[in-house]
């Protein structure tokens, strides 16, 4: 830095963050006091100050800071030498000089898009920066001054500077975080799109389902899959949601901060207030309206797993009905196979005959006998272990 230099930082702790003002001056002096164009750029900062980092940080400290960086403000301010023209379009000319010859470029091109100019506590300021889109210089203003009064009411609230522009730089990321977020979620409800389109396409929509053992295993696998996107898109909407909470807080503070500003100065600074708060209305908006979108999204997905849910489920209880029903089947088998292998030594005891011969006997065969008591019996055994279980049932 050139001695004729001076300057004093100020650091601050706003509510969850920390902040330092670098305010660099030329101390006014009878006929030495001026700065020409070509100068400027000697106060330009460097790259890593853009970026948030310290000089050489490539390690894992700098990148968390570069996350957790915030924005930066670089307001130009000096005394120009000719009375104030009636509008502040006449030295907007002025004003792009003065911003290529502080970042050392040849062209607007490479600095942050005009914004606004206007009246600002007696001179005129010009602001260059990009609210919808990253830029690497960040935020620029330039305040031409023609008159002391206008120095006097800019030091009167030079301390409120950074909270003020705090409350814009957290706006200004929280809803650049917000659109990130909202792409990633676009990108899931396609993924979920894609996985519902490969389902089986041979599941009957008007009967009970025909599904295949592999079919089952897809689904269950894509259950898995379907609820863990779930759990992630749950996530994301909780996360627009707190944006949008957040940047309405964020508005109010740099409102109240703005009106503090203003009762201090004794100046309107109505430059600040309307376009900036459009902005932020605007950024509430759009995030009311991606969360609409995100929520038929997160219907859709429900829907795709309670569908995949039910189809499971009722294919799984018609492979148990037919479970039973064989198990039922096979049981029958078994015990008449029981019952024909214990009584079948009867059939030879005694000469059998049927009730249609003229020699038939006056009572039952044994093996007749012995077949229907077993019947009976397990009849009756059956009865009384379904009551039994129907009984313990209800005592639970």
């Amino acid at each position: 830095m050139p001695p004729k230099y001076k300057g004093f930082l100020y650091p601050q702790f706003l509510n969850d963050t920390y902040s330092f003002s670098l305010t660099l001056y030329h101390p006014q002096k009878s006929g030495n006091d001026e700065i020409s164009f070509s100068d400027l750029s000697q106060l330009k900062p460097p790259e890593d100050f853009f970026a948030g980092t310290y000089p050489g940080s490539q390690d894992e400290t700098g990148q968390t800071l570069s996350q957790a960086f915030w924005g930066r403000t670089i307001l130009l301010s000096g005394f120009i030498a000719q009375s104030r023209p009636d509008t502040a379009d006449s030295l907007k000319f002025t004003a792009d000089e003065l911003l290529k010859q502080f970042l050392g470029i040849k062209s607007l091109e490479e600095a942050p898009l005009f914004y606004q100019s206007g009246e600002f506590l007696g001179g005129y300021i010009y602001e260059y920066k990009s609210i919808f889109q990253q830029h690497r210089y960040g935020q620029i203003l330039i305040l031409l001054i023609f008159e002391e009064a206008t120095t006097d009411k800019l030091n009167d609230i030079q301390w409120d500077l950074p909270e003020l522009f705090l409350y814009y730089h957290k706006n200004r990321q929280i809803f650049l975080d917000s659109c990130q977020e909202y792409k990633a979620s676009q990108d899931e409800i396609k993924k979920i799109e894609e996985t519902i389109q490969k389902f089986p396409r041979n599941i009957s929509t008007n009967g009970q389902p025909d599904l295949s053992d592999e079919d089952i295993r897809v689904f269950k696998r894509e259950i898995k899959n379907l609820l863990d996107w779930s759990l992630g898109y749950s996530q994301r909407i909780r996360s627009l949601a707190t944006f949008q909470n957040t940047i309405e807080i964020n508005r109010q503070n740099y409102l109240d901060t703005l009106t503090r500003m203003e009762v201090k100065s004794q100046s309107d600074l109505g430059i600040w207030r309307d376009k900036t708060d459009r902005a932020f209305q605007r950024f509430q908006r759009q995030i009311e309206v991606d969360l609409v979108y995100l929520q038929q999204g997160e219907r859709l997905l429900d829907t795709a797993i309670n569908t995949i849910r039910s189809l499971v489920e009722i294919d799984q209880a018609e492979r148990d009905r037919r479970l039973e029903q064989q198990i039922k089947a096979i049981g029958m088998g078994v015990a008449v196979g029981a019952i024909m292998a214990s009584t079948s030594s009867l059939i030879f005891q005694e000469p059998m005959t049927f009730p249609w011969q003229e020699q038939r006997g006056e009572k039952l065969h044994p093996f007749t006998l012995a077949f229907l008591l077993s019947f009976a019996f397990a009849g009756l055994a059956w009865w009384g272990a379904k009551w039994l279980i129907g009984w313990g049932r209800k005592r639970r």
